[in-house]
């Protein structure tokens, strides 16, 4: 409070003894009084602002007229001052000891319920519970329904050398994933999925205009095609794709991949990216996971996607089109042949258009495989071919970038509704119509047709239902036209 504060109120305090020239003098000097012990009560708050002083606090009441104007022998206002209590050494020590309790209590609770790592780590997961229903019991080789876990994997990520800079990091990804055996008995493995270190040459908090470039070392996923590159948690459908699953694309590779792209597109507005060129290059064993190398040859893949510059509104957003390509070499050994350099190539080429709330997938794989002919005790080519459509309607908002934006509770995320149509057809040999796939079981070329729907009701859960109708060019007395009900439950951590 500065003094022309005081000044100001006594100027006011004074012009309203004007009015009270006409009462008697023993009540003028009754005001009197009261306006000097005002003054004072002003005085004493402005010298305890100029001091700083914090021993004491001074309070001022408003003022307080009363009913009968008339009465100038009551008091209109008053003065309270209150002093503040000093804490004692007693008070003190015992602040002190409430602080060291409550650090103690977080420190043993974070010592015994907090899981700790040397570096930056997230814990991460994906299962499936899985049930199937058959009409006939020979196409897949299972009983007319069961229930079964689709997927079981647990897995870390996080980084071993964080660039604050440029965002350059080092990063890692360890996974373990559940497996069937087929050695008749009910037991499982717990097999190794992703173990890799992958280093970001390009700054990656640069802002999403920058490109992007990166180098992994270990086993990991296969940038080939569509469904082959997503993890298990992406993947649109509960049934895989068949040429993809019976050619190994899915099985996970050791080896060297570099990933990339250039020139992206990026729509600030909507928060949009889409790189015009993108790119994957890579030398792996060849041979699936967890085994180590049995030949001399190893498989080169290369990978590259073009997608059209055009912002977010336009119609055309998220058209990308891309061809993948392996060169790989494998061992083969049957009846008394043997050959360490055997083909296995891998094409393919892949159409991806996703404009929520529908869109489009298409992808045609063709793979050259040598085997063993028993028969002709000599070494052949199967030339596999395979066609996979799928096309997707979204009803709900889930999928859109302003609401996920959007800040919201954990566990209040928008329903989405996913219903789609698949179409895929597998030729394991166009060289020999009943060629038997060791891979599949199942001889000759099929048709599937499924048509599926997609409940999203969290965050990062889904239930799926999906009816599959099976059409073999070849039928035997295993092997029939039939269909097949799946449900799933999928969700993730």
């Amino acid at each position: 409070m500065k003094k022309t504060t005081l000044t100001v109120a006594v100027g006011l305090i004074l012009s309203a003894t004007s009015q009270l020239s006409f009462a008697s003098d023993e009540a003028l000097q009754q005001e009197l009084s009261s306006l000097k012990q005002q003054i004072e009560s002003l005085q004493k708050r402005l010298n305890a602002v100029e001091s700083g002083t914090t021993k004491s606090q001074v309070v001022e009441t408003a003022a307080v007229t009363t009913e009968d104007p008339t009465n100038a022998t009551d008091v209109e206002g008053e003065t309270q001052v209150s002093e503040v209590t000093t804490a004692t050494s007693e008070d003190i020590d015992g602040l002190r000891a409430d602080i060291e309790n409550y650090k103690y209590d977080q420190s043993r609770q974070y010592e015994r319920q907090t899981t700790k790592s040397t570096r930056d780590t997230t814990l991460y997961g994906t299962v499936q519970l899985r049930a199937s229903a058959l009409d006939e019991t020979g196409v897949l080789g299972a009983t007319k329904s069961t229930f079964d876990i689709g997927t079981a994997l647990i897995g870390v990520r996080g980084n071993l050398f964080r660039d604050y800079n440029e965002g350059k990091n080092l990063d890692y990804q360890l996974s373990f994933g559940y497996g069937k055996r087929n050695d008749g008995t009910n037991n499982s493995n717990f097999n190794l999925l992703d173990a890799f270190v992958r280093y970001n040459a390009f700054a990656t908090n640069a802002g999403p205009e920058t490109a992007k470039l990166n180098f992994t070392l270990g086993q990991q996923l296969l940038p080939f095609g569509l469904d082959v590159q997503s993890p298990e948690d992406l993947r649109p459908t509960i049934s895989t794709a068949a040429a993809s699953t019976f050619l190994g694309l899915f099985n996970r590779q050791n080896g060297f991949i570099v990933r990339g792209d250039a020139k992206p597109f990026v729509d600030f507005a909507s928060n949009y990216r889409a790189p015009l060129f993108e790119y994957a290059l890579g030398l792996t064993n060849g041979n699936a996971s967890n085994k180590a190398d049995d030949n001399n040859g190893k498989d080169y893949i290369g990978r590259v996607a073009f997608t059209l510059p055009v912002d977010y509104a336009s119609i055309f957003r998220e058209l990308k089109f891309g061809a993948s390509y392996i060169k790989g070499e494998s061992k083969i050994s049957a009846s008394g042949i043997t050959d360490n350099a055997a083909k296995r190539d891998r094409l393919g080429f892949d159409i991806y258009y996703n404009h929520a709330p529908f869109g489009v997938t298409y992808e045609y794989l063709q793979g050259k495989t040598d085997y063993v002919d028993t028969i002709a005790q000599d070494i052949k080519e199967a030339k596999a071919e395979g066609h996979t459509f799928t096309a997707f309607y979204t009803l709900g908002d889930q999928f859109y970038n302003s609401i996920k934006s959007n800040a919201k509770f954990d566990d209040f995320w928008p329903k989405s509704v996913q219903g789609y149509y698949r179409f895929d057809r597998y030729n394991p040999n166009k060289n020999n119509a009943n060629y038997f796939d060791t891979a599949s079981g199942r001889i000759g070329e099929y048709d599937i047709h499924s048509l599926g729907l997609n409940l999203f009701f969290a965050q990062t859960t889904k239930f799926q239902l999906q009816l599959n109708h099976y059409l073999f060019d070849v039928e035997t007395a295993n092997q029939k036209d039939t269909n097949e009900l799946q449900a799933q439950v999928q969700y993730t951590f």
